[in-house]
């Protein structure tokens, strides 16, 4: 197997050898990586430097694994633990799984369950990927009852052990938060233009207004960061009262001063 051509970023491999250390001790995850770089035709000098073992060690483990198999990449020194090679397969006691109402995780012969709304997303992201986390769960299972991909799942698990779930997990797609490219002109344009649709019946949704605001501005705002400024301004709930409200003036006699 000629790897010359591969290319391997140092970057990934940190990031990977992280990822598999919460499943393997360190020593047993080292001596994998030498018997696999051997393999791959590195000489054993190398192998030591790269896995952190002493040379003569590598050479010892390399002999024992060609002799004895698999279960020679364990360190056999440590007899209170029972051997890889004869280890029974686990199988996780937990599940999760999505309904009309929310999440629902179930942790196997305890008979317990853990019920998350389907209001609190953000919650079952959080307790899901913990799961994930802790290898009790699959990123097959998280993504079917999160609906991302098992890719995804995985890296906001790798997040979630570094950040704090509002770093980590929390939706950043909100929008234009700060007022540089929405001043005084774009926001009365926004109250203008949804004001006028509301009372004369014409289509009031973000996209629309969009459009409009910026072929007046020439902002190039989006529909997200319109929406979130309809809700800054407190203007959610004027589509539906700000008709009534033009219909009852106009039956009101005008005040005079």
């Amino acid at each position: 197997m000629d790897c010359r051509q591969v290319t391997f970023s140092p970057e990934k491999s940190q990031e990977r050898i992280h990822q598999a250390l919460q499943v393997f001790p360190r020593l047993l995850l080292m001596r994998i990586l030498a018997f696999a770089l051997h393999l791959l035709g590195a000489r054993r000098k190398e192998v030591a430097a790269l896995v952190g073992l002493p040379q003569e060690s590598v050479k010892t483990l390399l002999r024992v694994i060609l002799r004895d198999g698999f279960p020679a990449v364990r360190d056999r020194r440590l007899s209170s633990s029972p051997p890889v090679g004869v280890a029974p397969p686990s199988h996780s006691q937990i599940s999760v799984r999505r309904d009309h109402e929310g999440w629902i995780i179930e942790f196997g012969t305890q008979g317990q369950t853990l019920r998350i709304p389907a209001t609190h997303p953000v919650q079952a992201r959080t307790v899901v990927l913990s799961l994930l986390n802790a290898g009790t769960l699959s990123a097959q299972q998280c993504a079917s009852a999160l609906g991302i991909s098992p890719a995804h799942c995985r890296e906001l698990a790798r997040k979630l052990t570094n950040y704090d779930v509002a770093q980590s997990l929390l939706d950043k797609r909100e929008g234009q938060r700060r007022d540089y490219r929405v001043g005084p002109q774009q926001k009365a344009e926004i109250i203008q233009q949804l004001t006028a649709r509301a009372v004369t019946g014409h289509s009031t949704s973000s996209e629309v207004l969009a459009e409009q605001v910026n072929e007046r501005t020439q902002a190039g705002l989006s529909a997200r960061t319109i929406r979130w400024h309809i809700r800054n301004l407190g203007l959610s709930n004027i589509r539906n009262t700000l008709p009534e409200l033009v219909d009852a003036l106009k039956k009101t006699p005008t005040d005079r001063c």
